[in-house]
């Protein structure tokens, strides 16, 4: 019961970021919104920063499980590698708003430090990994892989920062194509 009771708190932070400003999720409203009392709120969990942190977590190991799957894939070109964890994250921020505004660091606060540096760092292992995937290939790159991993996430945090300022109405899924042209003939040669 505890552990579906988490769950729900956690599914209801992520339906409240996206939903509304994330600078007025509270407690009160968060424990609303799951239909608990803030008391209960913190028997789940000791802070609201430590809400934010498992939430963040979640989405850092979905990502992650399925960047490593990618990587270790050796009947993949590096090319599709990259293309593949660009489309995967963007579709899955996508999918989930309340995440989006987590990764943007929207969402968090001075109080939420400790989460800002779990995103800061989610972002250096991302290209990092992204930098694995094409250092054994850069005769392939017109940049280094570490100028071209740098790139790919740069654009990556500013697709999220615009489909947060647009109120999610324009979703990254209708331009991935167009960014991935972009991409590919920035980092790769002919």
């Amino acid at each position: 019961m505890a552990k579906e009771r988490k769950q729900i708190i956690l599914q209801s932070l992520a339906k409240l970021l996206e939903e509304r400003n994330p600078t007025k999720v509270t407690t009160a409203i968060l424990a609303q919104e799951s239909g608990i009392t803030e008391a209960a709120l913190y028997r789940h969990f000791p802070s609201k920063r430590s809400i934010f942190l498992e939430l963040f977590t979640f989405c850092d190991e979905t990502i992650f499980q399925k960047v490593g799957d990618i990587k270790k894939d050796d009947s993949i070109e590096p090319a599709e590698k990259i293309r593949l964890i660009f489309f995967f994250l963007m579709i899955f921020l996508e999918k989930n708003k309340g995440f989006a505004r987590i990764l943007s660091r929207e969402a968090l606060g001075p109080n939420e430090k400790n989460v800002i540096d779990a995103v800061n760092q989610f972002y250096e292992r991302l290209e990092l990994a992204m930098k694995q995937i094409l250092t054994p290939h850069k005769e392939l790159l017109q940049l280094t892989p570490g100028i071209s991993a740098h790139l790919i996430i740069s654009l990556s945090e500013g697709v999220i920062s615009r489909f947060i300022r647009n109120g999610f109405k324009e979703t990254p899924s209708g331009y991935l194509e167009n960014y991935w042209v972009l991409l590919s003939h920035s980092l790769f040669k002919e």
